[in-house]
């Protein structure tokens, strides 16, 4: 199945089944590849009015996320040029990962 990136960092202990991830609705993730660039992704997110892309790596795996804060915290303040910044140097690696099955809670 799909998986999510968890927002939190601590994983809570499962005793009580809470409502699945599912019920949430959440939207399809938008996905890049680790070697596009900064750039790329952006303009991607900003057409489709998304704030965080999916990162893969060249197999295809999850390699990271990266978000519009991670691109304000890390490149713009950086003034780092998004035309020749790489994804993978600034995304957030190994996120957590959730399955549609899970709790929400």
């Amino acid at each position: 199945g799909s998986v999510y990136p968890r927002s939190v960092k601590t994983t809570k202990s499962r005793k009580k089944e809470g409502t699945p991830v599912s019920k949430l609705r959440p939207k399809a993730p938008m996905v890049s590849a680790s070697n596009d660039s900064v750039l790329a992704v952006t303009q991607m997110l900003a057409s489709k009015r998304g704030d965080a892309a999916i990162i893969t790596d060249e197999s295809g795996g999850l390699a990271g996320i990266i978000t519009d804060t991670d691109v304000t915290r890390r490149v713009v303040a950086k003034q780092l040029p998004a035309s020749s910044t790489r994804v993978s140097d600034v995304m957030t690696a190994n996120p957590s990962c959730v399955s549609m099955s899970d709790p929400a809670t």
